[in-house]
């Protein structure tokens, strides 16, 4: 992504969506949406970082400190996890509810 630069946002976006889609531990089609959800366009710094935070909570290794996720991102995270639960890892459904109750 470094050497499309932010110059660039539209292939930087386009990489960003394949790359989160393909590292999130859940079913393709949640991927999907929540990388539309995630990554908009005009591509922004606080949008990289809102994405790598929604991989980090899915991967469970997510820490609350200077989070940038707000309200109406938590809201999407437990509609995502509520309509894909049951193809997801329930570890994975677990911690992500768990942090939506705690900080969302």
């Amino acid at each position: 992504m470094k050497k499309n630069g932010w110059d660039n946002s539209g292939a930087t976006a386009v990489e960003l969506r394949e790359t989160m889609i393909r590292l999130s531990p859940v079913p393709l089609g949640m991927a999907e949406e929540m990388a539309d959800f995630y990554l908009n366009d005009p591509m922004d710094a606080d949008t990289v970082y809102k994405s790598d935070e929604i991989l980090e909570l899915l991967s469970g290794t997510w820490a609350p400190e200077n989070s940038l996720l707000e309200s109406d991102d938590w809201d999407f995270l437990k509609e995502q996890v509520n309509a894909w639960a049951l193809e997801m890892d329930m570890d994975v459904v677990t911690d992500v509810m768990k942090a939506a109750v705690s900080y969302g």
